[in-house]
């Protein structure tokens, strides 16, 4: 029988609300956490990224990496610690050697670093113990569908945290296949 999988599952009516959606995620991030945005084009990665950064307290206004692969954004922690935040986007991969040579390692072994990347599914994510993937859907021209879904004990709390900020507590648990 499969484990269960703690998720949330929310329903954002507007970009800002999406970025308000990722600024209380960049307040709970801590230097190593690593969020994985899937999504179709246009579902909302980048702007869920953009509330991260808020979060974080970044400055500089961050806009998908697509061409250059990875940017780098320095922030603050709540506590007021410094923070980096690596925003890799990986559509534009074509091979899988590509990936060897890009040192996204490099990012991920960070330990001052938190690393947001959008299209994880073109690179090997599964090697890692821990980490969130947050699905986006298209649903209407403003309207989006977030699901989150933790892999490991801090992702699970950090869920557990965002859904008593964003959602007022409403749990949900679903197994594959229910």
């Amino acid at each position: 029988m499969p484990s269960r999988v703690t998720m949330l599952d929310l329903i954002s009516h507007s970009p800002e609300q999406t970025r308000r959606i990722g600024i209380h995620l960049g307040k709970l991030a801590q230097p190593g956490d690593v969020f994985l945005l899937r999504g179709s084009l246009g579902s909302g990665k980048t702007t869920l990224a953009q509330g991260i950064a808020r979060g974080l307290d970044v400055q500089e206004a961050v806009r998908s990496p697509t061409f250059v692969l990875a940017s780098e954004h320095h922030g603050h922690l709540p506590d007021g610690s410094p923070v980096r935040l690596y925003h890799i986007d990986l559509y534009r991969l074509e091979e899988p050697g590509e990936l060897a040579t890009f040192g996204l390692m490099d990012y991920l072994d960070d330990p001052a670093g938190v690393v947001v990347v959008e299209w994880p599914e073109r690179a090997g994510f599964e090697v890692l113990e821990q980490y969130l993937v947050i699905e986006l859907e298209f649903l209407a021209d403003t309207k989006r569908r977030l699901v989150f879904y933790p892999t490991g004990e801090r992702y699970q709390r950090l869920v557990e945290s965002l859904r008593a900020e964003v959602a007022g507590g409403r749990r949900r648990s679903t197994a594959p296949g229910d």
